[in-house]
């Protein structure tokens, strides 16, 4: 056999030539590996911004659904105790009485003015015949039998019916119905109260809630997926988007109360969100369309392509003149050494093989990953054993499945498949042994026949075996490491020694991994169980506590001041109507604040002449926490009950000022409120003090710490109010 030498003589030009040939191919490859870098990276950052507008608006649309939906549940929660009022206020009369009732007639119509997203308040016979309306009186002639807000009511008491879409016979305005049954004796049908609510309430709040483009809101019935409103509204304002009954169906089936599903409206794949409106049977359904992500995620793209495009032609310019550069140069002639291919000792091996485990050591020290720690010994055990091939099966109480394998060359892959590894080791499976094959060519298995065949050209076989259970510290097996060579006798008494202690130590590491799950898992389930029932248990109680001390204070100070029954029932409604304007104001602010100017407005605009100069109010926007807008909106309405009785408000050239200021402080803001008279009858000092009085100088101080100070002169009466508003705290709950 002849060997060839490179001559001694070789000039320096050559040298620096094939040097110089072997940095271009380093160059180009260099710069052929940076280019695909950056079309890789480029995709993968489309990619993964797609993903994230997509989860963005998911996002948004369960928000936005979660929100409207409260808010409905809200108003139809208000909508339920004005009809039972109005059930209430007509109670022991007869429908003729009804019919010609100017008292109740002012009641209903007080009550409607109150709630701005009630246009009418309905009161019909068991005909159907309307004998009561606070549109106007007497009520005009129509009949609400034709409508399914009756009907639905004359066979069975529906509680609160929520009836479809229509369109005012007078107004022309898109609108829908609300009726509540009522009783005749027993359980005879009686007739309705119903209410007519505003369709453009509605669309006027939904369009505060901020949405991709395309968006579309709805509120429909489950029962028949009719939808009650829409927004955007249709041009006539009820030629609504069908709801795909299908597809909201099968998502009800599998999230009753809320959820996200795809369906086709109008030849168009969207995806929406749904939200059931409290316990009726109304969803809030919020949706856009599939694509929606693609516009912004185009003009994003966009962005990042020009940015990729400069520096893929920047790279490819530089990559291609370096190459240029090194293949003009001289040919690079650089000697290379011989490597060294076998180890010069016992001790070099015997230190290669501890470097190994030490770094395997390391690295599982520190690692807490099941995948990885597999990767990890079984990388290790091939280094260790020179094997061709390592894979981790796993124990026998997961079947023995194979969990990883790494191969080189990758087609023993397809030889290692045609193995029966489980009755091959079955005494490491069974028993955790170690199982050693120098050949298993030879070796035959419990029916006589070889566990392998003979190798041919393109199908080579497996000789060697050798495969090492992983003993947790509990005894159980936790898996099978098993490795493996073409060649016969490759594992040796140091291999199995070798690999019992990296399984040792993998042992370890897997135990610790299973540990730290389980104990990251009952952590943070007790931290999210404890912080949700903690918030909610705080927040019910603060609402439900406010609320009865309200209550209970109104009913025991208007019945401590009452004269009669009478006059016991009129300021009390006043009061408790007073109370849920407040209550209505902090509902459509999600109950966080409500406005002072708007709280002052629905109390006097009654009030006021045509030429608003009746009533002046002057001050900057306050917003009141939910704790002082109670006091403080029942406080604005006994003054102005007492005004309209007593002072300048009952006499015709009466007027009345209020002016407040607001500025910071310590805790929050510092609110000063002056209320003044002129114009009214002369101004005394009361003989005794009655409800109005009794909530300036004690509710007020009571729950706000506020300063009253009230001058009776004969002019007009003043009343000063100077309280902190503390800062609202609301908990964060989860959806």
């Amino acid at each position: 056999m002849q060997y060839y030498t490179r001559p001694e003589s070789m000039s320096l030009s050559q040298k620096r030539r094939r040097r110089s040939l072997a940095r271009g191919r380093l160059t180009l490859f260099m710069g052929l590996f940076g280019v695909a870098f950056i079309l890789l990276t480029f995709g993968y950052i489309a990619w993964e911004q797609r993903n994230r507008l997509i989860q963005r608006n998911e996002d948004d649309l369960r928000n936005a659904a979660f929100f409207l939906a409260d808010h409905t549940a809200r108003l139809l929660e208000v909508t339920d105790l004005t009809l039972k009022q109005t059930t209430a206020l007509m109670q022991g009369q007869s429908w003729d009485q009804v019919e010609r009732s100017t008292a109740l007639w002012q009641q209903i119509h007080a009550v409607q003015e109150a709630l701005p997203y009630i246009e009418d308040v309905w009161l019909n016979d068991p005909s159907g015949r309307l004998r009561l309306t606070s549109a106007q009186f007497p009520a005009p002639e129509t009949n609400l039998s034709g409508r399914d807000v009756f009907n639905a009511q004359v066979a069975a008491d529906q509680g609160l019916f929520i009836g479809e879409p229509i369109l005012g016979r007078v107004t022309k305005t898109p609108t829908f119905m609300i009726s509540r049954r009522l009783q005749d004796g027993g359980t005879e049908f009686g007739g309705t109260a119903a209410v007519t609510v505003s369709l453009s309430y509605f669309y006027d709040y939904w369009s505060k809630i901020r949405l991709p483009k395309g968006s579309r809101v709805a509120l429909l019935r489950a029962s028949d997926a009719t939808v009650i409103a829409q927004h955007p509204p249709p041009p006539d304002g009820l030629s609504f988007a069908p709801i795909d009954k299908a597809a909201l169906d099968a998502a009800l089936a599998s999230a009753g109360r809320a959820g996200l599903y795809s369906f086709i409206s109008m030849n168009q794949e969207r995806v929406g969100a749904y939200r059931q409106v409290g316990a009726m049977p109304l969803y809030i359904n919020v949706s856009m369309p599939e694509d929606a992500y693609w516009t912004p995620w185009f003009i994003q793209t966009r962005l990042y392509g020009a940015f990729a495009l400069i520096a893929l032609l920047a790279l490819l310019a530089l990559t291609v003149l370096a190459s240029e550069q090194f293949q003009e140069q001289a040919a690079n002639a650089a000697l290379l050494e011989r490597q060294v291919a076998l180890r010069t000792s016992e001790l070099r091996t015997e230190t290669a093989a501890l470097e190994i485990l030490n770094r395997t050591g390391s690295v599982l020290a520190a690692e807490l990953d099941i995948d990885r720690i597999i990767e990890s010994v079984v990388d290790a055990g091939i280094e260790l054993t020179d094997a061709q091939f390592g894979a981790f099966f796993c124990g026998a109480s997961q079947e023995g499945r194979e969990h990883y394998g790494k191969f080189e060359p990758a087609g023993l892959r397809d030889a290692f498949a045609l193995l029966n590894i489980r009755e091959i080791c079955a005494a490491a499976f069974q028993e955790g042994k170690t199982v050693r094959l120098d050949n298993i060519a030879v070796e035959q298995g419990h029916d006589g026949t070889p566990f392998t065949m003979d190798a041919t050209a393109d199908a080579p076989v497996i000789r060697s075996i050798l495969a090492v259970p992983v003993v947790l510290r509990t005894g159980d097996v936790h898996g099978i490491l098993v490795f493996g060579h073409e060649r016969a006798g490759v594992f040796n008494r140091r291999a199995e020694r070798l690999l019992a202690g990296l399984t040792a130590q993998a042992a370890i590491a897997l135990e610790n991994s299973r540990l730290y799950r389980n104990a990251q898992g009952e952590i943070e389930e007790r931290k999210q169980a404890q912080t949700q029932q903690s918030l909610l248990i705080r927040e019910l109680h603060h609402r439900v506590k406010n609320t009865l001390a309200t209550v209970q204070a109104v009913v025991g100070a208007t019945a401590r001041s009452a004269l009669s029954i009478d006059d016991f029932y009129q300021a009390f409604v006043g009061r408790i109507i007073s109370l849920a304007n407040t209550h209505s104001l902090l509902t459509e602010a999600v109950w966080q604040t409500a406005s002072l100017r708007e709280i002052l407005e629905k109390e006097l605009r009654p009030y006021n002449d045509a030429q608003g100069e009746r009533i002046t109010l002057d001050g900057p926007a306050v917003d009141l926490p939910s704790e002082a807008a109670v006091p403080i909106g029942m406080a604005i309405h006994e003054l102005t009950t007492n005004a309209a009785k007593y002072g300048a408000l009952s006499a015709p050239g009466g007027r009345v000022a209020i002016s407040w200021e607001a500025e910071p402080a310590e805790d929050g803001t510092r609110l000063r409120l002056t209320w003044e008279e002129r114009g009214g009858p002369a101004v005394s000092a009361p003989t005794r003090q009655g409800f109005g009085s009794r909530l300036l100088h004690r509710v007020l101080a009571t729950q706000l710490n506020a300063k009253v100070e009230t001058d009776f002169n004969p002019t007009g009466l003043r009343v000063a109010i100077d309280a902190v508003l503390k800062q609202a705290r609301f908990p964060e709950m989860g959806v």
